[in-house]
C-alpha cells in the first residue's frame, strides 16, 4: 500500500513538474522574442531547445538507470 501511494506521488510529482517546464519554455520564449533582435531570435530558440533536449534526455537516462538498478543488494559487492 505505501509503495502505491509512493508511486502516485511520483507520477503526480512528474505532472506538475512538467507543466512547471512547459510555462516556463513558453516564458523563455516569450522573453527571447522581447529582448533579441528579430534577425538573432531564431538562434537563440534554437540554442534553448538544443539545452531542453540534451536535458530530457539526461533525465530520462537517469531515470531509467535507477529504475534497472538492483534494490540495496548486501554482500553482492565480493568483498570479504
Amino acid at each position: 500500500m505505501l509503495e502505491t501511494v509512493r508511486k502516485a506521488l511520483i507520477v503526480l510529482t512528474i505532472i506538475v513538474l512538467a507543466v512547471a517546464v512547459f510555462g516556463l519554455y513558453l516564458s523563455l520564449n516569450a522573453i527571447i522574442d522581447i529582448f533579441i533582435g528579430y534577425k538573432y531570435a531564431p538562434i537563440y530558440k534554437a540554442l534553448m531547445n538544443l539545452a531542453v533536449v540534451i536535458l530530457a534526455i539526461y533525465v530520462l537516462k537517469l531515470l531509467l538507470e535507477n529504475e534497472h538498478r538492483p534494490k540495496n543488494s548486501e554482500g553482492s559487492s565480493g568483498e570479504e
